[in-house]
């Protein structure tokens, strides 16, 4: 996916291309007609689960749950070598971020199934807060009223109450980004339309995935939270029809002790894993992680629980922002995917490709970004930005940015060396090559609509 940023007249533009995987092709200054993806692209992605809510006494409501795994192939990833990460054995034997001061307050999502708005926030805010920017109190109902599937009505049901996951919010957020909890308070229902009316704050500029559908290595996780800050993770909360054992004890936890699950069933709860503490005992022998769930300050230990290493498919789906910048008034986005990264594509056996998306500036501007999703570890990105392109050969190269490889799949955001200046009604291309060792290297979603955003 390839998206470009730019500013108004008086500044720059981000070229966002966010489908490296396609030629988009401009026909006047007013129609945009992608080609279709190319071969080999996944041809299944599991069935949308909705998370089951707790019921727990026909007086108490029951807490919400609503994670819903990716919808797209990410077994790849399962396995790999993790490059991103510092030595292991620097490691101390506990440690906890919420200690340290770098995390927000615990919120309640209630009865509705947005567990994966407060995860997304919960670790934007704490990366806010460990940058140095200061405590922000972000809208977890903007989050669930405001992305595409919500305002779309989607047959899957994603979106609002009906459950998500982070791929949904880092669309949200790099699009158009985060807004304040005053602006828009915390709805437990499905309150839409969303509230459009909001000052954004911050805009995600880099999202890296960590693991997909299989728990990755402990001393690795560590790493990640240790080097980054708190991470975005996936559970097993419990299965209520009929209740389960599991779905009991996590729901009536009350932070004393150590809990540990030995099943491998498929998440349905996101949390923010903030620490952890080798020397926690459980039923499974020692070490756990320190989590912030989002049922309110009344539940677990003032709103956390402790869980043995891996129990509970905790650790799957893991991931974290790591760059963002505050909201910029003057700049804007072009891009063409609404939704999120849906599946991946690419030319077997070759490991290198290139893609393209070409659009029509509406004003003077400048060029400043182009932004991507990659899809496996170990990617090296090029881009470029060219003046024209005619279905077969690119114009004049007007701009290029440094060589990058990044160790986590993810979304990514390049600085162009220098702005590049573009003329209203004058197409412009942004170019990306991709190398990486995984055959499918390239993102894109069925949404083709071409977008561009203030």
């Amino acid at each position: 996916m390839n998206r470009i940023t730019r500013r108004k007249a008086v500044g720059t533009f981000l070229l966002v291309f966010v489908v490296v995987s396609m030629a988009v092709l401009g026909v006047g200054a007013s129609q945009v007609e992608p080609t279709p993806p190319p071969p080999s692209q996944d041809a299944s992605a599991p069935e949308p689960q909705m998370a089951p809510l707790r019921q727990e006494s026909p007086d108490e409501p029951p807490p919400g749950t609503g994670y819903i795994p990716p919808q797209m192939d990410l077994s790849h990833l399962n396995g790999q070598k993790l490059q991103g990460v510092s030595a292991p054995q620097a490691l101390p034997s506990s440690w906890d971020w919420n200690a340290q001061g770098k995390v927000t307050s615990v919120k309640n999502q209630s009865t509705c199934g947005a567990c994966y708005a407060f995860a997304a926030l919960g670790d934007f805010e704490s990366q806010l807060v460990r940058g140095g920017a200061g405590a922000f109190d972000l809208s977890e109902n903007n989050a669930k009223e405001c992305n595409w599937r919500e305002i779309h009505d989607t047959p899957s049901g994603w979106g609002g109450c009906g459950g998500g996951n982070y791929y949904m919010m880092a669309s949200l957020f790099s699009q158009k980004g985060t807004v304040l909890e005053t602006c828009d308070p915390y709805s437990t229902s499905d309150s839409g339309p969303c509230n459009g009316s909001c000052a954004y704050q911050q805009t995600l500029l880099d999202w890296r995935i960590i693991s997909s559908d299989a728990v990755p290595n402990t001393d690795v996780l560590k790493q990640y939270i240790y080097d980054n800050g708190p991470v975005y993770t996936a559970m097993y909360a419990g299965e209520y029809l009929p209740p389960d054992a599991w779905y009991t004890e996590f729901g009536a936890y009350d932070g004393s002790y150590t809990l540990y699950h030995t099943g491998t069933e498929t998440p349905n709860h996101a949390v923010l894993i903030t620490g952890w503490d080798d020397s926690f005992t459980h039923a499974g022998g020692a070490g756990g992680w320190i989590v912030k769930n989002s049922w309110g300050t009344g539940w677990g230990d003032s709103g956390y629980f402790y869980i043995a290493y891996g129990s509970a498919s905790i650790g799957m789906d893991s991931s974290f922002v790591y760059d963002w910048q505050n909201y910029d008034a003057n700049g804007g986005i072009w891009y063409y995917d609404d939704d999120t990264w849906g599946s991946s594509t690419g030319y077997p056996p070759a490991t290198t490709a290139w893609g393209l998306a070409k659009f029509i500036p509406d004003r003077d501007t400048s060029v400043t970004r182009v932004e991507f999703w990659t899809t496996a570890v170990s990617t090296t990105v090029d881009v470029y930005v060219y003046d024209s392109f005619d279905g077969m050969t690119l114009g004049t190269k007007l701009g290029e940015g440094p060589s990058t490889t990044y160790n986590e799949a993810g979304y990514h955001s390049v600085e162009l060396n220098s702005p590049v200046a573009v003329i209203s009604g004058d197409d412009v291309v942004g170019h990306k090559r991709t190398k990486r060792a995984w055959k499918r290297t390239h993102v894109y979603q069925s949404q083709w609509q071409p977008r561009y955003v203030e």
